[in-house]
């Protein structure tokens, strides 16, 4: 009997613990629920960060276009403009919104900067980015397809960059008319840099030549100064005179034209 107690007693302490193990699809679920989780909060924090807070676009829109009015110049006109917003990689590619404009003397953008991402926007005034393009300057503003087709903008180009500008449908007439304005005022300026320049690089007159002049009687200065297409200070200057007064017989320097009507020069004796 003894013998029986202990055996029992050694049996039950040493049976190891049953263990339920999950079957191959239950874990297969759980791991698909947990990275669905995480895709999901970072899907989330994605379009928190990219997609812009309601009214931001109406309130940007406003400060850019009163920061417009106060930029500009006296006299200066607004010939076209268009809404449009910028997406920049410095800026975690959150949209940006401001307007472009066409005025007679240059082009402006004028656009807020995204709210940040780890806190809100104080309650002062939005400080814009301001980017000036005089006619003078060397770019190009286009209407195209930009971000692979997938949407459509201004494009301008400069030497040494580009900046892209989007532009919705509701605004995308109103931005053809703003490139349209630029191209003509930078033509106009073009061809007035293209006149100037010729003007600048033609060939010089050639050197006055003056010949001798006998006074006759009665003729003065002055008269002699509208025969010869001159005036009396170049001729007082050309003779070394200290007054109008000349003589019968007198002999000056004159310019060599054909003036009208002026008897044949007398030759120096």
């Amino acid at each position: 009997m003894g013998s029986t107690g202990v055996t029992k007693e050694w049996l039950t302490a040493a049976a190891p613990p049953v263990r339920r193990q999950r079957s191959l699809w239950v874990r297969v679920l759980v791991a698909l629920t947990s990275t669905t989780a995480l895709l999901a909060t970072a899907a989330l924090v994605a379009a928190a960060a990219i997609i812009p807070p309601v009214g931001a676009r109406r309130t940007a829109r406003e400060a850019a276009l009163r920061e417009v009015q106060s930029t500009m110049s006296a006299g200066e006109r607004v010939v076209a403009q268009a809404f449009a917003s910028q997406r920049r990689w410095t800026d975690m590619w959150r949209e940006s919104f401001g307007v472009v404009v066409a005025t007679d003397r240059r082009l402006l953008y004028v656009g807020a900067p995204p709210t940040p991402l780890l806190r809100p926007r104080d309650d002062g005034p939005l400080e814009l980015l301001v980017e000036s393009y005089p006619y003078d300057a060397a770019f190009t503003l286009d209407p195209r397809t930009i971000f692979r087709g997938r949407g459509r903008g201004l494009v301008l180009r400069t030497p040494v960059a580009q900046v892209d500008f989007i532009v919705d449908d509701a605004s995308w007439a109103d931005a053809q008319r703003v490139a349209q304005a630029s191209a003509q005022a930078r033509g106009v300026v073009t061809r007035e840099q293209q006149a100037l320049d010729r003007t600048i690089q033609a060939a010089p007159r050639r050197a006055e030549e003056y010949m001798p002049y006998v006074v006759r009687r009665g003729e003065t200065l002055t008269g002699l100064a509208a025969r010869f297409r001159t005036t009396p200070d170049v001729l007082r200057q050309l003779n070394r005179l200290q007054t109008d007064a000349i003589q019968a017989g007198q002999r000056l320097r004159v310019p060599k034209v054909a003036p009208d009507n002026a008897p044949p020069p007398t030759p120096e004796l």
